[in-house]
């Protein structure tokens, strides 16, 4: 199984589409992520990834033998965290368990720790999400903080951890 990462192209709509529009991978997300999620907001999303500049974020898509299976993102920080960046990941539902986005978070935190000045990685997860925390954990992020009922989600209360990792 061939995992990387790379910059989203206008040809990937469909299968952007395809793959994120599964209410149990947009229950684990941010509410920002549509459910459902159209082709239409396929289309946004990949022109708004293609639009952000390097030096304030990265999007990208996560392949597995060239086929498109979820997202992986940077968020550059400013100002007096300008040092910092905050991660962000998906992986479509039949990817689930197989390393994929363990192997894509360990990709994309090498390159920004090689390409840039970030020292340090910030994510934050829902604390009933075992295999996230996996994720993080195999890359070596420490925990940093557990928030009890920080989260509304779905229309319930959740607790979320807060993960970081260093150059």
């Amino acid at each position: 199984m061939s995992i990387h990462i790379r910059e989203w192209k206008t040809d990937d709509c469909t299968a952007l589409a395809g793959i994120a529009n599964d209410p149990q991978v947009a229950g684990w997300l941010r509410d920002a992520f549509p459910s459902p999620y159209t082709e239409e907001d396929a289309v946004f999303f990949i022109n708004l990834a293609r639009r952000t500049t390097h030096d304030r974020g990265w999007l990208y898509a996560i392949t597995v033998n060239d086929a498109v299976v979820g997202g992986v993102s940077l968020t550059f920080g400013d100002d007096v965290y300008s040092r910092s960046a905050e991660l962000g990941y998906w992986v479509g539902r039949d990817h689930w368990g197989r390393g994929v986005a363990t192997e894509a978070v360990r990709q994309i935190c090498t390159q920004a720790f090689q390409e840039t000045d970030v020292l340090r990685i910030e994510a934050e997860v829902f604390a009933n999400n075992p295999r996230s925390i996996r994720v993080l954990e195999n890359n070596c992020f420490i925990r940093e903080g557990y928030f009890c009922q920080r989260v509304w989600k779905n229309g319930r209360l959740l607790d979320s951890i807060f993960f970081a990792c260093f150059k």
